[in-house]
């Protein structure tokens, strides 16, 4: 029956079910301090680019990089410095990383985010 075969395919795990996407929010250690920058990387659904980007950590990327669900894109983010020139430095690498996943700007307005003079 019809019902039966929807309720088996309904029943059955796919891999994309297994995919449990952890977020984070970085916390700049006095070494990334004393570097400058951080490297952040961000996933979204790589056929919705109207779905959310998830910011993850460093050590994940590599299980998502050579997926079909999802996008990567890492930036260096500058925490240190000139308030403008982080702006800008901040604001360049936004545009470097939005080719790969073209709302990254909406998820990131504040260029001075962990900004240390």
């Amino acid at each position: 029956m019809d019902i039966d075969r929807y309720k088996d395919i309904l029943s059955t795990s796919s891999d994309y079910d297994l995919i449990k996407v952890t977020t984070i929010l970085p916390n700049p250690k006095d070494v990334d301090y004393s570097r400058g920058y951080i490297r952040r990387y961000f996933i979204q659904k790589v056929n919705d680019t109207t779905s959310p980007i998830y910011e993850i950590a460093g050590n994940k990327a590599s299980s998502y990089k050579n997926g079909f669900y999802y996008v990567l894109a890492s930036l260096d983010w500058r925490i240190k410095g000139e308030p403008m020139d982080v702006k800008k430095s901040n604001s360049a690498s936004i545009r470097i990383a939005s080719v790969d996943i073209p709302k990254l700007p909406l998820y990131l307005p504040n260029l001075l985010q962990f900004h240390q003079k």
